[in-house]
Order: C-alpha cells, then structure tokens, then sequence
C-alpha cells in the first residue's frame, strides 16, 4: 500500500500572530483593572462582615497591589491592628469571625468571570 502524504498551509497565520501580540498590552490592562476592582470590592466585603467595636478594623483595612498591578493583597498592616488575628480566628472568649478568607473565595468567582468576559470582548 502506498503511502500518500498531504501538506496544510496556514495562511495568515503571521498575521494572527501579530495581532495576538498587540492585544498583550491590551489584556494586561483589562487584568490589572480587574485585579483593581476585585481588591476594592474584597476590602468593602471585609469592611461590611468585619467585627465592629471602635471602627478601627473597619476602617484600617486596605489593598496593595504587586507585579505591575496583576496581584492583590488585602489585609491589615498596621502594628495596631494585630488583634485582628483574634477576631478572624477566634479565642476561648471570642468567637471566630473570618472575614478574609470569606471575600476572597466570593470575589475570585466574580475575578474568573470578568477576566473571562475581557478576554472575549478583546478577541
């Protein structure tokens, strides 16, 4: 039996390359805003189920970004605030009240879903 060999030609495919590589810069932006986003809507789920007694853990809590704007990190920073770690994970006196853990799991769905509408919207 005699073996028959087929050759494919993709044309424009050079094209396509370059246009995948103009719509990096585009996409980094469209991530870096929604990592915004998602940090901002993560510190007002904490400010909203956080414990309040004075209002401090209410209104210390903030974000960071990191790597160009393409990392969140939410959090208290202040040396002041170290007793949020009693309240987030509870003592013999105090009852747990996770709030960080919490906003990520619900803000990292919602992060998926519009990093994947971008996506789509630029191609």
């Amino acid at each position: 039996m005699a073996r028959s060999r087929a050759r494919v030609q993709v044309i424009g495919l050079d094209r396509l390359e370059r246009r995948l590589a103009h719509l990096v810069p585009q996409l980094t932006e469209a991530a870096q805003e929604a990592v915004k986003e998602s940090g901002a809507a993560m510190v007002s789920d904490v400010q909203r189920n956080v414990r309040r007694d004075t209002g401090n853990l209410q209104s210390s809590v903030k974000d960071t970004y990191e790597k160009d704007g393409l990392q969140t990190s939410v959090g208290w920073r202040d040396q002041d605030d170290l007793y949020v770690a009693f309240h987030e994970r509870g003592t013999r006196r105090i009852p747990a009240n996770p709030t960080l853990v919490p906003a990520l799991e619900r803000e990292a769905r919602e992060l998926v879903g519009k990093l994947r509408a971008e996506v789509r919207r630029l191609l």
